[in-house]
């Protein structure tokens, strides 16, 4: 993702206090989502969690360990990781390729 774009205000924020939205998204680029963390309820990446990895990445805030923009590593890391998303989630993800 070389085509770099400038956060919007509110997105900036977030990446500056390191918020949930931010630490959310940057655990779904780095691998490290537990679902379990919270022993109330399976916490999986939700929709909104892939839209800002996805601003993260193009902005080049954090690359992450598979591209959102490759079709074969969006496979493999749903594969991989299925029980982590929810359906739309999984909906967001492929959005770039159909």
């Amino acid at each position: 993702m070389t085509n770099t774009k400038l956060l919007k205000p509110a997105d900036l924020q977030s990446v500056l206090s390191h918020d949930k939205t931010y630490r959310r998204a940057v655990n779904l680029l780095l691998e490290k989502w537990d679902p379990a963390e919270n022993h109330l309820f399976s916490d999986l990446v939700k929709s909104s969690d892939v839209l800002f990895a996805k601003k993260l990445q193009v902005a080049g805030l954090v690359p992450g360990k598979f591209q959102l923009d490759n079709y074969q590593q969006v496979q493999q890391f749903i594969s991989a990781h299925d029980q982590w998303l929810t359906a739309a989630a999984k909906k967001e993800l492929m959005q770039s390729f159909t």
